[in-house]
């Protein structure tokens, strides 16, 4: 015979460790192989060289019986392996299917621009087009939230598309899925009217209380300068200081002067030192003569806020609620006008005149407690105006307000600093009242 291969010698090999047996390895799968089932991929393991078993973990003595793997084999192969002859038939399945759906293309009657745009909107709505036609006319809102109803306005028929869409006289279901979006909104009675009434619904509380709030701030900040005991008694002090400093001149002698003026103090600077300015004068002099008035900035604690709320933006935002409103209210009455078709009017528009004519009552009742309070507001204005000696018909309560807020940061500024300056005993700051 011929010797053996290099290496084999004749020394028997070793005996396979405890435990795993010496038989066969278990048949492969049913039809394993070329002609038969294949894996669909291998597992590609790092096998352990058989010198190294021995005294391995797998080397010792099983605990659990992996021969029962054999009776799932049907199962592991339904779900790991693939009989390339089938793949081949699906594959070819999948292809006559796709060269058949080619050649039953979608309609599509819209340019492309509008349609991709329909389709990318409607793919954040996770919901068909008859639930969103259908919560529309029950004004549904746990399924089209206000962002939701605000995108659905812009993808809305057309009066173009809807003659389009009638000229139509194919089947709907061979259309693209934004004709088919188009044609079932088409089919809802006033549907933009509807979908904007529906925004007015869901955004109204929150921007009526919004302005409502605006307005009520504003008005106590007027109604807050005009009462403060404090403030008046700094304006006193200042109107003061500034006739002493106007001794002597026209500009002197004054009976009052525009909040405007006060911002001038911190621009009028000691000749014998220049971090000295009027306004730390009129701190250091308040503190002195009368501290009980140096907290008078919190008398005027909303004049920051109402600076930056102006008459104009208020007076915008109710006469768009208002016109919203008379929109509804409109709306409604056109709703409610008798139809040809009686039995499918009734039928899509009966919810949503039920919950709108009950929200319009109360929406233009709410709104007029807001023009209430804007026209107390407008009278306001005018009593603050009059208290400051300035004409009501140039007053411009921003500005105002802003100013007073401006002054009263500058005033404690002023007085921090002069504390500051005769805590560390600073040269210069003879004549300055001591605090």
């Amino acid at each position: 015979p011929p010797p053996p291969p290099p290496g084999m010698g004749g020394i028997p090999p070793p005996p396979p460790p405890p435990g795993m047996g010496g038989g066969p390895p278990p048949p492969p799968p049913p039809g394993f192989g070329a002609k038969g089932v294949v894996p669909n991929k291998l597992l590609h393991w790092k096998k352990i060289p058989a010198q190294n078993l021995r005294e391995s973990v797998w080397a010792s003595e099983k605990t659990v019986a992996v021969d029962a793997i054999s009776e799932h084999s049907t199962e592991l192969v339904k779900l790991f392996f693939e009989d390339p002859a089938e793949e081949r038939k699906r594959k070819k399945a999948a292809m006559k299917a796709s060269s058949s759906k080619d050649k039953k293309k979608a309609i599509q009657l819209l340019d492309l621009k509008r349609a991709n745009n329909i389709a990318i909107t409607l793919s954040r709505f996770k919901s068909s087009n008859a639930e969103i036609k259908n919560a529309i006319l029950t004004l549904d809102e746990g399924l089209l939230s206000l962002e939701q109803l605000q995108m659905l306005l812009t993808l809305l028929p057309t009066p173009d598309e809807i003659r389009m869409l009638k000229s139509y006289k194919g089947e709907v279901e061979k259309l693209g899925p934004s004709e088919q979006f188009l044609h079932t909104m088409a089919k809802i009675p006033k549907v933009e009217a509807r979908v904007q009434g529906f925004i007015f619904k869901q955004e109204f509380n929150a921007r009526k209380s919004e302005l409502k709030d605006k307005v009520t701030l504003v008005a106590s900040a007027a109604k807050r300068v005009i009462e403060s005991v404090k403030f008046k008694g700094i304006l006193e002090i200042t109107l003061a200081l500034g006739n002493f400093m106007n001794s002597g001149h026209q500009l002197g002698n004054a009976q009052g002067f525009s909040i405007e003026s006060v911002l001038m103090l911190s621009g009028i600077r000691s000749g014998s030192n220049k971090k000295i300015t009027l306004m730390h004068y009129l701190a250091a002099l308040t503190a002195s003569k009368e501290p009980s008035l140096l907290d008078f900035s919190h008398d005027l604690r909303d004049c920051r806020d109402a600076a930056n709320i102006p008459r104009e933006a208020l007076s915008l935002e109710l006469n768009q609620l208002q016109q919203c409103c008379d929109e509804l209210r409109d709306t409604l009455s056109d709703l409610t006008q008798p139809k040809q078709d009686k039995k499918e009017h009734d039928s899509s528009t009966s919810t949503f005149l039920q919950i709108m004519t009950h929200f319009h009552k109360t929406a233009s009742g709410e709104l007029g407690e807001v023009t209430e309070k804007m026209e107390l507001l407008d009278k306001r204005f005018k009593a603050l105006a009059k208290y400051f000696g300035e004409d009501p018909k140039s007053f411009k309560p921003n500005d105002f307000f802003k100013n007073v807020a401006v002054f009263c940061d500058e005033f404690e500024k002023s007085l921090e600093e002069i504390r500051q300056y005769q805590k560390e005993g600073s040269v210069g700051l003879e004549g300055l009242p001591m605090i």
